[in-house]
């Protein structure tokens, strides 16, 4: 048995590739490469066709092995496809990829990539392909490969024309099987296998040589981007017809193996605490829609910034783009107190399905995976995207944690809902979030994290099976209410300072509060150190709300501005709260005009308001 197996995985970006035994990352056109990756091999070294790159696609790497290296069996994955040697059979497509969301390690150990699985399975076979493909399941109307190349778009007959030709002048022992292969309608695609050393130097020699001979038959120069890559796919029909070919002669022990399609190959950003005294951690989440106000967020914070501290900002994203990350990165470019790193959480995530509803997305349930993301950090401070800075939060991180889980603001609009404004608040946090006091229920906007004491605590496994056993009504905030209670030291109400929207959380809402937190509230209002734009109405769209001036102070001076204009004036849609049944807005017409007649906290507006929710609760029914 050989441990002497190398399998090359094709890359032409930055991607995720792991530190496994037998995987061997090579950069595939590197002559030409504007960036060259230092962690790879490069298909430039040596004997190569590196500037071929662009017309041969993969098959740049598969040469540089030929020709530079030495193994006992040669294998071909791409960056984002892998055989899979587990033995059991997983769901896949119709093109038979197994598709996965995330490519990391224990997914990896999901598909079977383990040295002595992998040795034990290749020393048992010459060839290990990738599957047989059933071209009638992708397309009815498919009869043949043949027919699958010439309508495939910017794919042409008469380059298979010419291979078939070359095949017959130069290799007519092979001209009858792939007469056969391209009448069938079975097929083997994406140049990924595992071959023996003398199979695959034999199957080398006659494919580049066809190859060669068909570069100088056909003059590619006019044909597209696309089309350009045609001897990629050549080589992808040759594969097919070659490893049938031996299969006929029965000479060799081949296997199948499923194949993988990862949707993302990032890097594994794996983010190490700056050695400082005076570091300041602070996280938030976002998505590629939503960076516009988060940018302005981080705009405030860096302004209220100290001189004299250094601010590890991470952003928790699966989806931001690259332009967007340059336009962050642009904001913190010229204060080299600040870092900025691009965390994407949906590894620890992916197997879990999140309630959402309303103005909330998935993104809120990225602060509970914070203690096993950032398994080198003691501490974070979470800020939620939708405010705006006015002091320099290190007066807040730097706040002792003791044994506290977290830190946090009570949340006065909950103990409002909760002493009647919403009939059935009370029944929820007594009955499912089983709170033992509930006007300890805290505001998750900001919050201060003892990452080390969750880790104690809890496992993620355990946050995010409480998280996906119920519909809690305000997702992970709920969530960490019941996890934390008793385990929360309480802040100054002024770190999240809730403004008020439509006129009802102050006089309607928190007025219902215990008169502690009503009187806590209005004296944050007063000289609020972060603004908190919670609920529905948001100041991108109302710039005339409560604050909505401060949001704009910073907003104007990002690099989103003007899409924050253009989505105000065009994207009318996004208010769909203001769009309210006919007779829903006459109902809180009589509501809202009765002050006198219905005073606040009086029996006759607390039965007035259960009318109220009974008939718009039929309406939105």
């Amino acid at each position: 048995m050989t441990s002497n197996i190398k399998i090359y995985v094709s890359c032409h970006k930055n991607c995720f590739v792991p530190d496994r035994p037998f995987l061997y990352p090579i950069q595939v056109g590197a002559q030409d490469a504007s960036i060259r990756f230092s962690n790879m091999l490069h298909d430039d070294i040596g004997e190569n066709i590196s500037h071929k790159n662009p017309l041969y696609c993969e098959l740049t790497a598969q040469y540089w092995a030929w020709k530079n290296d030495d193994a006992d069996y040669y294998g071909f994955f791409h960056y984002r496809r892998y055989l899979c040697f587990t033995e059991q059979i997983m769901a896949h497509n119709s093109f038979q990829d197994v598709v996965i969301k995330d490519l990391n390690n224990s997914i990896l150990d999901e598909i079977g990539i383990k040295k002595e699985l992998m040795e034990k399975t290749i020393n048992s076979y010459d060839i290990l392909s990738s599957p047989e493909v059933n071209l009638k399941e992708l397309n009815k109307r498919i009869k043949s490969n043949k027919q699958q190349y010439e309508l495939t778009p910017y794919l042409y007959k008469e380059d298979l024309d010419v291979l078939l030709a070359i095949l017959e002048e130069k290799y007519p022992e092979y001209y009858e099987t792939a007469l056969e292969y391209f009448n069938s309608d079975k097929g083997y695609f994406c140049n990924m296998f595992i071959m023996r050393k003398e199979i695959f130097f034999s199957y080398c020699e006659w494919l580049f040589d066809i190859l060669e001979e068909q570069e100088k038959r056909r003059d590619y120069t006019n044909y597209n981007i696309d089309a350009y890559r045609v001897i990629g796919h050549l080589a992808e029909r040759l594969y097919g017809i070659y490893y049938t070919h031996l299969k006929k002669q029965g000479k060799y022990k081949c296997k199948e193996l499923q194949r993988t399609l990862f949707l993302n190959t990032e890097v594994k950003n794996i983010l190490n605490p700056i050695d400082a005294q005076n570091n300041v951690v602070i996280a938030l989440a976002t998505n590629d829609y939503f960076v516009p106000y988060a940018g302005t967020m981080l705009l405030s914070l860096i302004d209220n910034a100290s001189d004299y501290k250094f601010y590890d900002i991470i952003i928790l994203s699966e989806d931001i783009s690259i332009k967007n990350k340059a336009r962050i990165n642009t904001i913190v470019k010229n204060r080299k107190n600040f870092r900025v790193n691009f965390l994407n959480p949906n590894s620890l995530l992916e197997h879990y399905t999140f309630y959402t509803r309303g103005h909330f997305s998935v993104e809120t349930y990225y602060r509970l995976v914070l203690p096993e993301l950032l398994p080198d950090y003691n501490k974070v401070l979470y800020l939620d995207s939708d405010m705006i800075i006015r002091r320099d939060i290190a007066e807040l991180y730097d706040l002792d944690l003791e044994s506290y889980l977290i830190a946090a603001c009570y949340d006065a609009d909950t103990s409002g809902l909760y002493n009647g404004y919403e009939p059935n608040k009370k029944n929820y946090m007594d009955s499912v979030l089983k709170m033992v006091n509930p006007y300890s229920y805290f505001q998750a906007g900001t919050l201060l994290i003892n990452l080390k004491e969750f880790r104690k605590m809890y496992t993620t496994k355990q946050i995010l099976d409480y998280a996906t056993s119920y519909e809690f009504q305000l997702l992970d905030q709920d969530i960490l209410n019941h996890l934390c209670e008793g385990k929360v030291k309480y802040i100054d109400m002024a770190w999240n300072m809730m403004v008020d929207y439509d006129n009802k959380r102050i006089n309607e809402i928190i007025r219902l509060a215990p008169q502690w937190q009503y009187k806590e509230y209005i004296k944050a209002r007063s000289a609020p150190s972060i603004i908190h734009y919670a609920g529905p109405q948001k100041p991108w769209f109302f710039p005339e709300m409560d604050f909505g001036d401060e949001f704009w102070r910073y907003a104007k001076k990002t690099p989103w501005y003007e899409i924050m204009l253009y989505r105000m004036t065009n994207n009318s849609s996004q208010i769909l709260y203001q769009k309210e049944h006919p007779k829903e807005a006459k109902y809180k017409k009589i509501f809202d005009g009765n002050n006198c007649l219905f005073p606040y906290g009086s029996k006759r507006r607390e039965s007035l308001k259960k009318i109220y929710y009974y008939l718009y609760n039929g309406l939105k029914r």
